[in-house]
């Protein structure tokens, strides 16, 4: 029997992480949940490891309380909340074939030694290892790995799987695979993912909802289409995908540049309040009448598209060509832009 159980919530009550005089997580409330893909995105340092790790119970809570379900686990030991972490080594046991190493939680969990060995079976098929089961990992390869980590954290049943940077030990183009993988998994399973990574492609890719984290404190917590459409802050629109902050003043529902251009803006704001136009690669279009002048300060190429880093009077941007572009911008050019809107925009000077 493959299904697991029911997946659960969790939920995160004003949970506080000191370490001496810094707090690494800041009356942080979050409710994750039942069945979603969640990641957890932020720089080094943020509390975004912190966070994982209090909710696995590998680190005390120093104030708040986090539930699982109905249920308080603030307290409990790791190995009665029914949770499973996936690390970002994968921590396999070199000694073991891949069999033990998928069974060894159902060992842990008293399981005889014949069912444990049969559903490690099933779930080395699942993930087209079985050819490899009496294998050790030392010889497989980097995404093999992960694959054993995953059905090894999965055949415990978790509600929910936490996982730990799963993907940055791996070269790029396993990456993309995997990550695709991991989604996959998650759609089968519809156990609750709880992710962490500070890479913003990746978290765009696996989840259905990202938490912005900065400071031990959650930025916006949204949607990733809706994190990079509408960010709420400064922060939040500068580490979701590239863009250039723009000052503005807010008219009707337009963005008034110092030179008077009058760019459509998304959003709400009151009459006359300053903003930044978060302005993307794809609002700048080359044109003989945009009125906007930027002087060419880099052309970069990037797979099949050229990345063209631009100065203008009023914002630092990039614009991405096709590659057959004739004829292509070259440094030291000035060139004429329009900005295509709507854009996003958020207040002025904060974060």
């Amino acid at each position: 029997e493959m299904m697991l159980k029911e997946p659960k919530s969790i939920f995160l009550d004003r949970v506080t992480k000191r370490f001496g005089q810094v707090e690494a997580v800041k009356l942080l409330n979050l409710k994750i949940r039942a069945g979603e893909f969640l990641t957890l995105l932020g720089p080094s340092g943020c509390g975004k490891t912190t966070l994982l790790r209090m909710i696995a119970g590998l680190e005390a809570v120093s104030e708040g309380r986090i539930f699982r379900g109905e249920v308080n686990i603030t307290n409990l030991p790791p190995s009665q909340r029914d949770l499973s972490i996936m690390f970002q080594d994968y921590a396999l046991f070199p000694h073991m074939c891949l069999t033990d190493n998928v069974a060894y939680g159902l060992k842990m969990s008293g399981v005889s030694k014949k069912e444990r060995r049969l559903l490690a079976g099933q779930w080395l098929e699942r993930f087209e290892l079985s050819a490899m089961s009496n294998r050790r990992p030392n010889a497989l390869s980097g995404g093999q790995r992960q694959r054993v980590a995953l059905a090894r954290a999965l055949i415990t049943k978790p509600s929910a799987l936490l996982l730990d940077e799963p993907l940055s030990a791996l070269d790029a183009n396993l990456r993309v695979q995997l990550r695709a993988e991991l989604r996959e998994i998650h759609r089968l399973e519809g156990t609750t993912f709880i992710c962490v990574t500070h890479d913003q492609e990746e978290a765009m890719t696996l989840s259905d909802r990202i938490a912005v984290l900065k400071d031990g404190c959650l930025e916006q917590l949204n949607k990733p289409e809706i994190l990079y459409d509408r960010p709420e802050n400064s922060f939040v629109a500068s580490f979701f995908g590239r863009c250039t902050l723009c000052p503005a003043r807010i008219q009707s529902n337009f963005g008034i540049l110092e030179n008077g251009k009058k760019i459509p803006v998304v959003g709400k704001f009151s009459q006359g309040e300053q903003i930044n136009l978060v302005l993307r690669p794809e609002n700048f279009e080359l044109s003989t009448t945009g009125g906007f002048q930027a002087l060419v300060e880099d052309v970069q190429m990037k797979g099949p598209c050229v990345e063209v880093s631009l100065n203008g009077a009023f914002f630092k941007a990039q614009l991405d060509l096709p590659r057959g572009s004739d004829p292509l911008p070259v440094r030291g050019e000035t060139l004429n832009l329009s900005i295509t809107g709507p854009v996003a925009a958020v207040p002025y000077g904060e974060k």
